[in-house]
């Protein structure tokens, strides 16, 4: 294994150094005197460099001295050992001087990276912290400021890095020894030392992958249309992929997964499609987009979808993190499907909601709702006032009754409405309500703007 070291533990005590820094005693004359910190077990080598190697002479006190008592894996913490974060991380641009120094920054967008953190090991570190002290009211003062601070824990951040997902941990008090002495102390001139068990949940990180984006500009590809030729590995074939686009209730958000009916090997290179391969045959965005000279941009790229009308739903694009083979869309409502007007009333194409009729009781409504049934109304039902309708229709209270707005039986053509609760358009066709724009696009009738 090559060699590598981060200091990661140091840092952990250094910042426990830290928290145990700038504690005050005063003196009998009334001066306020700040209290070294020092890490080390006093007792041994520490204590020995500070007599000058003398056994005649006795270490200065007051004095904090923090050492290492223990580490040790801690297993209730384990995770998944393979699991891969990957964070997107852009920078502004730099404005360098003549010489190449940093002297301010663009408004525009610099460098881009993408950082692949390893699931790190959980390890428990018990730090001891031995205060030394003169007599027991100067050791009182100390304690006492460092003993309100626990209350019951002391948070700390070992850096300020922003992809560093185990720079914030908590401290805890764990024990608390008040004094070395017996009693009774007899002629000992020991230094009386109060000790203090401190416990921090660590993690120890193996090394995170950095990689470094190219900048794209303007490159626009159609990933399905043949007439594109983007065969920079002389094995790319760019047809044949279909997409499916479909609503999760569970998120409240649109995804669209890649579908695939030929051998992937003739889509691919060796080198991706063995990847592919070796993530069990899902259809990755990731290594497609590595195909073509543009690279993916979340929040930037987007998608066209074609409608039948001819019409283009555009959304913007981002990459589920939890799964690489599914893109977020995030849908400009301004390029949806004109809502059908009802009453000829631009606002009476959306709907307040889509309930079930058997389960909902409107009670008496406030204002005007409206309400697309998923079941009927079946005549007697006194939550409706004895009001009929049926499943597809679409009702409204007009402040005294309901009144069916729509009827579905009796449409002959593609219907679009909005609701309103959800902000998700959906069209009558065929009989059914379905969501407007989902389900399976084939080749050419979709395409992406990296």
């Amino acid at each position: 294994m090559q060699w590598y070291y981060d200091g990661q533990i140091r840092r952990y005590v250094g910042q426990i150094v830290r928290a145990m820094s700038g504690f005050k005693y005063q003196g009998s004359d009334g001066k306020q005197v700040t209290v070294p910190v020092t890490y080390g077990d006093l007792t041994r080598q520490v204590g020995n460099i500070i007599r000058d190697n003398s056994e005649s002479k006795i270490p200065s006190a007051p004095r904090i001295a923090v050492y290492i008592a223990d580490l040790a894996l801690d297993r209730s913490r384990l995770a998944d050992a393979t699991h891969v974060s990957k964070v997107q991380i852009r920078e502004r641009k730099k404005v360098l001087d003549s010489a190449g120094e940093v002297i301010g920054y663009d408004p525009v967008q610099g460098t881009g990276y993408t950082v692949e953190r390893l699931m790190p090991t959980p390890f428990k570190l018990t730090v001891k912290v031995d205060i030394w002290s003169t007599n027991t009211d100067q050791k009182l003062q100390i304690m006492e400021q460092i003993l309100m601070l626990f209350n019951p824990s002391l948070e700390l951040q070992t850096t300020d890095n922003y992809v560093d997902w185990t720079s914030l941990t908590v401290l805890e008090i764990t024990g608390i020894q008040f004094s070395s002495r017996q009693i009774p102390q007899g002629i000992d001139s020991d230094i009386d030392i109060a000790t203090l068990t401190l416990e921090t949940p660590i993690f120890i990180s193996p090394p995170s992958k950095v990689k470094r984006l190219g900048v794209i500009h303007d490159i626009i590809m159609n990933i399905h249309d043949e007439s594109y030729s983007l065969d920079v590995t002389e094995k790319i074939n760019i047809s044949g992929f279909d997409i499916f686009v479909y609503y999760n209730n569970d998120t409240g958000q649109y995804y669209a997964e890649l579908l695939s009916t030929k051998d992937i090997a003739l889509f691919l290179n060796d080198d991706a499609a063995a990847a592919w391969k070796k993530i069990g045959g899902d259809l990755n965005w990731c290594i497609l987009f590595d195909q073509y000279a543009g690279k993916f941009r979340a929040g930037s790229s987007q998608i066209f979808l074609t409608q039948v009308n001819g019409n283009d739903i555009v959304g913007t694009l981002a990459l589920n993190p939890l799964d690489e083979t599914k893109l977020v869309i995030n849908f400009d409502q301004d390029t949806y499907n004109t809502n059908t007007l009802i009453d000829g009333v631009v606002t009476r194409g959306n709907v307040d909601a889509i309930i079930n009729p058997e389960t909902y009781n409107p009670g008496v409504p406030i204002g005007n709702p409206r309400y697309l049934l998923l079941n009927d109304i079946a005549s007697g039902a006194a939550a409706w006032n004895n009001f009929v309708a049926r499943a597809n229709d679409i009702v409204e209270w007009d402040g005294t009754q309901w009144a069916v707005v729509l009827e579905a039986a009796t449409i002959d053509q593609v219907v679009y409405v909005t609701n309103l609760r959800t902000g998700v358009q959906y069209k009558y066709e065929d009989g059914e309500w379905t969501r407007a724009f989902e389900g399976e696009y084939q080749k050419g009738s979709w395409r992406i703007v990296l």
